[in-house]
């Protein structure tokens, strides 16, 4: 029932006061990716514990490290989710903001880490998902320096990681999105498809949102209908809405608007007996 998970999600702010980056087995020559600590914590609070949401990550590298990439910015597209993947247009942010970052992967939640074998492993779903915005925009990503966090909801509790889809995963996310049955009927999926990253979270710089422009929110799960992938959308600067905000269930206000339009007129045609 979405008005108890509305009422769950409300605490979400008491879990970014608990957050853990997982730092086992790390490739050592890989890029370091820096996170800002205070975008990091708006996403959390913005979320649903069920529903996953993901957002594109744009960032610099700084001129003294070629090493480091320092994401300054998450970019919330209209989107729909569940507790296993999230779909979002194929067209990738467009922006004068964005015209000095680069691309840097997506960030998205979980209700929970995915283990095998005592250690964290990236969903399937989500090296299908990569697979499939760099094959619907072949010029945007180089494939090198985009990767993939995971905000997991552990107890009481946020853990991170951050993946690297490998070639072998390419291949394999290529190859499996189209298979009848969808992802769990997928084969050979393995620890060969991603490798971990390093992450760091930092608060000596902040970073900002981009949201959609058009007044309707990020969040359509109560209004799929209106969601397409090959939706178009602007973009603006600003603070994101939560989950459950009134523009991303614009229905359910005006239900309860038409509730209360109902008890006056019934109340109305009562007559008061103890006059």
């Amino acid at each position: 029932d979405w008005r108890v998970r509305a009422i769950s999600a409300a605490n979400l702010h008491l879990r970014t006061k608990h957050i853990y980056v997982s730092s086992e087995d790390i490739s050592e020559d890989g890029l370091t990716y820096v996170l800002p600590k205070n975008i990091l914590s708006k996403f959390i609070t913005i979320a649903d514990l069920r529903t996953q949401i993901a957002g594109y990550l744009y960032g610099v590298t700084p001129e003294d490290n070629d090493q480091v990439r320092e994401i300054r910015c998450i970019v919330l597209v209209p989107q729909v989710g569940n507790h296993q993947s999230v779909t979002m247009p194929q067209k990738l942010p467009d922006d004068e903001m964005l015209k000095d970052l680069e691309p840097l992967g997506w960030i998205h939640t979980q209700p929970n880490e995915i283990v095998q074998n005592g250690t964290q492993v990236l969903p399937a779903p989500d090296v299908i998902t990569h697979s499939s915005i760099m094959g619907d925009n072949p010029n945007a990503w180089n494939g090198k320096n985009e990767i993939i966090i995971t905000t997991s909801f552990t107890q009481g509790s946020c853990s991170l990681t951050a993946y690297r889809v490998t070639d072998a995963g390419m291949q394999w996310g290529e190859k499996s999105k189209n298979v009848a049955g969808g992802v769990a009927n997928a084969q050979d999926y393995s620890s060969s498809c991603f490798e971990k990253v390093q992450m760091l979270l930092s608060d000596r710089f902040r970073g900002f949102f981009m949201v959609p422009r058009d007044g309707l929110g990020w969040n359509y799960n109560f209004q799929g209908v209106k969601h397409n992938v090959r939706m178009d959308y602007g973009l603006k600067v600003d603070i994101p809405e939560n989950f459950y905000a009134e523009c991303h269930r614009p229905q359910h206000f005006l239900t309860f608007a038409q509730m209360e339009e109902d008890d006056n007129e019934d109340g109305a045609d009562l007559e008061n007996f103890l006059d």
